[in-house]
C-alpha cells in the first residue's frame, strides 16, 4: 500500500455512521439538480482489492455526464515528494518526540497489542500516535489484498486523466492531515490501541463494510460500523460534521456552473443528518438518490 495516499484512504474506512434506509441496486449515488446542470454525489469505500468494483452501472453514467471530477484529495497534482514532506511535517512531532514517549502510560499497553497482533512497532517511533494507528490498520488491510491503488478513487482519476477530464480537490493534503494531527492527544493515543486491537479481524470487518457498500445497503452499514464515533463525538465533528459543511457550500457553489460534476466523497459523508444530501437539501437543492 502506497503511503502516499494512507489518510485519505483509510480515514473513511475506519470510522463511519450511517443512518438506516432502505437497500438500493449499488453504491450509494445521489443526482442534485442545478440551474443548468447536475452535481452527482457518489460514496466510496476507499480500500478495495483488485477487482472487487468496476466502473459500471449508475455510477458509470454519472461519469460520463460529468465533465469534471473532484475528490476529497487530489493526491495526483502533487508530486511523491511533495507529499512527503506534508506528511511528515504533520505526522512527526515538532519536539522530536517518539511515539513511545507520546504515548505516554499507554506504552506498555501498545507494545503488548502489537505483540499480540504480530505488527512491530518499531519502524513507526518515529511518528505521532495517529499515523502510526492509521499505518496499522493499512497494513492489516494490504495483507487481505486491499489497497487505495484498486479503490473508487484511483480508478476514476486514471480514467478521467485519460479522458482529459479536470480533477480537483474539495481540501488540501495539508488540511487533510491538519485534522489529524490537531487531534487531543488521549483520542491519539485511543485511536492506535484501538487499531492495533482490531487489527486481527480486519479481514472480516473490511469484507463486511466492502459487502454493505457494494450493495448500497446502509442498514447494514449503520449495524456494523454504527458506533464508529460513538465515544468520540470531538472527532466526529472536525472529521466529517464540520468537513460536511464546507464541503455542502462547495458543492452549492457547483450548481450554478453549466458543467457536470462528478464529487466522490467516503460514504459516511453522504449518510446521516449531517451528510451531504440532507445538507444541500437543507440549502434548497433537489436531492434524488439514485
Amino acid at each position: 500500500m502506497r503511503l502516499r495516499r494512507l489518510p485519505a484512504a483509510l480515514v473513511g474506512f475506519m470510522l463511519a455512521l450511517a443512518w438506516p434506509a432502505a437497500q438500493a441496486d449499488g453504491p450509494a449515488l445521489w443526482a442534485v439538480a442545478g440551474r443548468s446542470n447536475t452535481v452527482f454525489l457518489f460514496g466510496s469505500v476507499h480500500l478495495l482489492r483488485a477487482g472487487d468494483y468496476r466502473l459500471e452501472g449508475a455510477l458509470a453514467d454519472a461519469y460520463e455526464a460529468a465533465e469534471a471530477l473532484y475528490l476529497e484529495v487530489d493526491l495526483d497534482a502533487l508530486s511523491p515528494v511533495e507529499v512527503a514532506a506534508a506528511t511528515a511535517a504533520r505526522a512527526m512531532d515538532p519536539a522530536g518526540r517518539t511515539l513511545f514517549e507520546l504515548l505516554g502510560p499507554d506504552a506498555a499497553l501498545a507494545r503488548e497489542r502489537a505483540r499480540q497482533a504480530g505488527i512491530d512497532l518499531a519502524p513507526l517511533g518515529a511518528f505521532e500516535p495517529w499515523f502510526a494507528g492509521l499505518t496499522v490498520v493499512a497494513l492489516a488491510l494490504a495483507e487481505q489484498g486491499y489497497s487505495a491503488g484498486d479503490g473508487i478513487e484511483q480508478l476514476l482519476s486514471s480514467r478521467a486523466a485519460a479522458d482529459g477530464k479536470d480533477v480537483l480537490g474539495l481540501e488540501t493534503l495539508d488540511e487533510q492531515l491538519g485534522l489529524l494531527d490537531a487531534m487531543d492527544p488521549l483520542a491519539q493515543r485511543a485511536w492506535l490501541l484501538k487499531s492495533l486491537a482490531d487489527a486481527r479481524r480486519v479481514r472480516q470487518s473490511a469484507e463486511e463494510i466492502v459487502s454493505a457498500w457494494r450493495s448500497g445497503d446502509t442498514a447494514r452499514l449503520a449495524r456494523e460500523l454504527a458506533d464508529g464515533f460513538a465515544e468520540s463525538p470531538d472527532l466526529y465533528e472536525s472529521l466529517v460534521a464540520a468537513r460536511n459543511a464546507r464541503w455542502a457550500a462547495q458543492v452549492e457553489a457547483l450548481l450554478d456552473d453549466d458543467r457536470n460534476y462528478l464529487v466522490v466523497v467516503g460514504t459516511l459523508h453522504l449518510l446521516g443528518e449531517d451528510g451531504l444530501p440532507r445538507l444541500l437539501e437543507a440549502r434548497g437543492a433537489r436531492v434524488d438518490r439514485r
